[in-house]
């Protein structure tokens, strides 16, 4: 490893069994040679660990992924120019400079209340927002704080225990002047007490606010979900730039048409009749 210069190898990954984060930052120390792009590290018994930053140039971004930590508590990084964060958990961030993170991902339970909370103060400048959330159980609140620059967010709500206030992400969009795409992923198919049929709809407002910039708004797993129809008329009534709405009544992967060898699409009648549903619903909103 010593006498190795490093030319040629882009790719280095470490899985660590039995080393203690001291050994492990002597090893790193040797392996890593200004030539690499990717530096993967697989450590599952470390309780505390802290990442040699001299090993890092100056030019590097420093791309950072965890996954897989799911009692991660505490993230904190001197890497000033690290623009792209991926990580499972909700842990405290603290962040000496993060005017350069653009692009952020997070996986957890609630990280749709915890990203509207917590990030725009953390990380001003962000482009593109990922939010996959195994289960809400608050609304997203109204806060004052902004996301400025933000101009993709993309949320997949998996799935919960109870109803989720889908009309409650206006709070994003106010908030985020410079927005261009929105995509929402509703893997929960909502419970029947949430639809909107059998009589004509009267839907919460709230005050217009016009969204210059929002271009494209896609929804998977759209249905008479009431909540889900007040946020669709906000975007219809405010966006007025708005190019393209796509409305896919599908719930997931499991209910669009198999690319197996019987080639079938198992709950196509679902989402067709979700489909005349909302169509009715839309029709006969006050």
């Amino acid at each position: 490893m010593r006498n190795h210069s490093g030319i040629g190898v882009k790719t280095l990954e470490l899985r660590p069994i039995s080393i203690s984060s001291h050994n492990l930052n002597s090893w790193l120390q040797v392996a890593v040679k200004p030539g690499i792009e990717k530096l993967t590290l697989r450590v599952c018994h470390f309780k505390k660990y802290k990442f040699p930053l001299s090993l890092l140039s100056d030019g590097v971004r420093s791309y950072l992924r965890i996954f897989g930590c799911g009692r991660l508590k505490l993230i904190e990084s001197k890497a000033p120019n690290l623009s792209t964060l991926d990580f499972w958990g909700k842990p405290k961030l603290v962040f000496g400079e993060a005017l350069q993170m653009k692009t952020l991902s997070m996986f957890d339970s609630d990280v749709v209340c915890y990203a509207r909370t917590e990030l725009p103060s953390i990380m001003p400048n962000l482009d593109i927002l990922h939010l996959c959330s195994t289960y809400e159980v608050v609304d997203t609140p109204m806060l004052p704080t902004r996301f400025l620059y933000l101009k993709h967010l993309t949320i997949n709500l998996i799935s919960g225990p109870w109803p989720y206030d889908y009309f409650s992400l206006v709070s994003f969009l106010d908030v985020s002047p410079s927005l261009e795409t929105l995509s929402l992923d509703v893997s929960k198919k909502p419970m029947e007490d949430e639809f909107v049929f059998g009589h004509s709809p009267h839907l919460r407002h709230m005050a217009e606010d016009q969204h210059c910039h929002l271009k494209n708004v896609k929804i998977t797993g759209f249905s008479s979900a009431k909540s889900l129809m007040e946020l669709t008329c906000y975007i219809l009534k405010n966006a007025v730039s708005l190019e393209c709405l796509t409305l896919d009544t599908s719930y997931g992967c499991a209910s669009r048409c198999s690319d197996s060898e019987f080639g079938r699409c198992g709950s196509f009648g679902n989402g067709l009749r979700e489909a005349c549903r909302s169509l009715w619903a839309i029709k006969n909103i006050h």
